[in-house]
């Protein structure tokens, strides 16, 4: 019954772009005005019914199979891998335990799986963005793995440092990182050599970067020197950070507070006077043709996530490019916190199982998955080196150095707001701040600041 009724559910809605390859939608690190896809949440009088006794189990006697059902966004091809890893992995380890992906299609990712939850029709475990799961915290949708955590720490402790904190929210632990997108910088080689620039390494500064930047640049004819830059709070935080500044927002997955400091105030003037002079484009550029121009070799630097190695791997094999970490600042190396993992609903049927499943789902699930679709690398330190493996293998062994280096960066800034008051926060922000960087205006930026705590507390 409850497979039944969950397919029904799934397939009576329209196709929806959400993370696809884990990437977020225009590549850069935020914006201001985002706040991922907690903004639809339900109503705070949703309450998790659990699985109820019409659950996802084929049977529930004692050594009888266990049927555990998963929902996500990921490819068909992405898909066959999973399912592939669970037939031949993970149910011959737990031969009690059958595996199956639920496929559909969303008109509304969340609010669908919200209804599932309420309706007692909800997948035993399913993909969520860290920004997203955030909304299902607040509403104490999900099961707390914190004691299954106590048991078994080295299970976390085989994460990536840093990767943790968005599963992590007021003591409890809701879900546990899978893939993660990290930002650098490609390049085309040939347009670097012919501009006397050497290829850029790990351990590269930000000066360095618009060094490079001045030279690409030829503001007569509208050419910047590096495209797909984000002019998000959280991007300028990026560098600030790197500069020993303080975070912008207090805690990634229950925010408090933002702070502007003087080494915020210093990287957004710097972004202010390069866009100015015509090195980087304006806040309103239109970048929907930015990834094209790279891959046509338009353009010599382009700052985007990993996934778009695979991309290049199969879609560009003439192109001279080349992948390398963002630059360091006098602190150290900043990188920004992005991932998507696994959650289960409220009141599981099978916990034990499904603990089995959701450690093998953060983990050895992609020793053999990433071989297939190598879009990104996974959480897990034990299995994040089959993504390395096979972009060196296909010959950009500086790119798989690149994403290495982003993964193990220690300091990592929240990609965005992951907050329903994130739309009011934009609300009072954004206009002043972008018209800041357009030198349209000399805003204040910690009384900007100061607006958007008061609409942190207002929401609290």
């Amino acid at each position: 019954m409850k497979k039944k009724v969950l397919t029904t559910l799934l397939a009576a809605a329209m196709v929806v772009s959400t993370l696809g390859g884990c990437g977020s939608d225009d590549g850069n690190s935020g914006s201001g005005d985002s706040s991922g896809s907690s903004s639809d949440a339900a109503s705070d009088s949703a309450q998790a019914s659990g699985s109820g006794e019409d659950s996802s189990a084929d049977a529930s006697g004692d050594g009888e199979v266990v049927t555990l059902r998963i929902v996500d966004w990921e490819s068909d091809v992405m898909n066959d891998a999973m399912q592939d890893a669970f037939d031949n992995v993970f149910s011959v380890a737990h031969p009690n335990i059958k595996v199956e992906i639920v496929r559909g299609s969303y008109s509304d990712y969340n609010q669908s799986l919200r209804g599932m939850i309420t309706a007692g029709e909800a997948p035993d475990v399913f993909q969520l963005g860290y920004d997203q799961a955030c909304s299902f915290y607040r509403m104490n949708l999900l099961t707390d793995w914190a004691e299954k955590v106590a048991q078994e720490p080295e299970f976390v402790e085989s994460f990536y440092s840093g990767t943790m904190q968005g599963w992590q929210y007021r003591g409890a632990t809701y879900g546990f990182p899978s893939l993660v997108n990290v930002y650098g910088v490609f390049y085309n080689k040939d347009i670097l050599a012919n501009a006397g620039l050497e290829e850029p390494k790990t351990g590269w500064t930000w000066e360095n970067l618009w060094s490079y930047a001045e030279t690409l640049a030829d503001p007569s004819s509208n050419k910047y020197g590096i495209y797909g830059l984000g002019n998000s709070v959280f991007d300028i935080a990026n560098i600030s950070t790197a500069a020993g500044g303080a975070p912008f927002i207090n805690d990634i997955t229950d925010t408090t507070a933002v702070t502007v400091d003087d080494k915020f105030i210093e990287a957004a003037t710097k972004r202010k006077e390069l866009i100015a002079n015509g090195i980087i484009p304006q806040t309103s550029y239109d970048g929907g043709n930015q990834q094209s121009m790279f891959e046509a070799g338009e353009v010599g630097m382009y700052y985007y996530g990993q996934w778009e190695i695979d991309n290049l791997l199969r879609s560009c094999p003439d192109l001279n490019w080349g992948y390398v970490a963002t630059p360091q600042g006098s602190a150290g190396a900043t990188t920004t916190y992005d991932t998507v993992g696994w959650v289960s609903p409220r009141n599981l049927e099978h916990p034990e199982e499904t603990w089995e499943l959701m450690k093998f789902m953060s983990g050895e699930m992609y020793e053999s998955v990433l071989k297939v679709t190598p879009v990104a690398p996974c959480a897990h330190k034990d299995y994040a080196g089959v993504f390395y493996d096979a972009v060196t293998a296909a010959g950009h062994p500086e790119a798989a150095e690149a994403v290495r280096d982003m993964m193990s960066v220690e300091t990592k800034n929240g990609v965005r707001y992951a907050a329903d008051w994130a739309g009011d926060a934009s609300k009072v922000w954004d206009e002043g701040y972008n018209n800041f960087l357009d030198s349209k205006a000399d805003t204040d930026l910690k009384e900007l600041a100061d607006k958007v705590n008061e609409v942190i507390s207002a929401n609290q």
